[in-house]
Formats: structure tokens, C-alpha cells, sequence
């Protein structure tokens, strides 16, 4: 099964991004620094990662990922597109802009999980 960390400081869109993609395995995170240790502990699949946290940001966070596994499958998602090109230059592969449509958000992780 496909798991997907779900990286994000507000526990309701967690809560909505987990009830979406009810059909994979999901783990989430508060901010960078729970992502970083999660991504340690269980390898996963894909990373949603938000970009604006407290602790520890989105950019960052995906800085320590790709350090632990170069191939990491990074997308972030964001309101605000300002770190667009910051969080890019990180290393992720796309950013998808709040609120999200339900079936993108479903398209672009089955993307991700057809080419793992």
C-alpha cells in the first residue's frame, strides 16, 4: 500500500487531506521537524508537504527529506505563492495551490503512486 506523509500545522485540513486519500496509508505531521522524523521512521511513499509552519518550515523540511532519501517524492501545497519558487528550489517537485480540489488532490497522488 502506498502511504503518504501529510505534512501540515493545521489539524483540520490534516483531518480533510486524511478523509481525501482514504485510500492510501496516511501519517502525519505538525510541522518540519515531526516530517523529518516521520519520513525517518517509515519511508514513505509521497510527502504533501505545507510550506508556512511554526518550528520548523516546509522548505526546510524538504531540504532534511532529501538529504535522507534524494528520490523523495515531494509535493508541497501552500496558499501562499510567494515560496513557490523557494520551496521548488528544495527540491519539490510540484506545488499545489489551497484550497485544493478534492479530485486534484486525488489525481496528483495517483500520479505520484503510478510512478514510484
Amino acid at each position: 500500500m502506498v502511504t503518504i506523509l501529510i505534512v501540515d500545522d493545521n489539524e483540520k485540513l490534516r483531518s480533510i487531506f486524511r478523509f481525501i486519500l482514504e485510500e492510501y496509508e496516511t501519517i502525519e505531521a505538525r510541522n518540519g521537524i515531526e516530517a523529518i522524523e516521520l519520513y525517518r521512521k517509515y519511508s514513505p511513499d509521497i510527502v504533501l508537504m505545507d510550506i508556512l509552519m511554526p518550528e520548523m518550515d516546509g522548505i526546510e523540511a524538504t531540504k532534511e527529506i532529501l538529504k535522507i532519501n534524494p528520490k523523495a517524492k515531494i509535493a508541497a501545497i501552500t496558499a501562499y505563492s510567494s515560496k513557490t519558487n523557494e520551496i521548488l528550489d528544495a527540491g519539490a517537485k510540484e506545488v499545489l495551490k489551497k484550497p485544493i480540489r478534492k479530485n486534484i488532490l486525488i489525481e496528483k497522488m495517483k500520479e505520484y503512486a503510478v510512478n514510484m
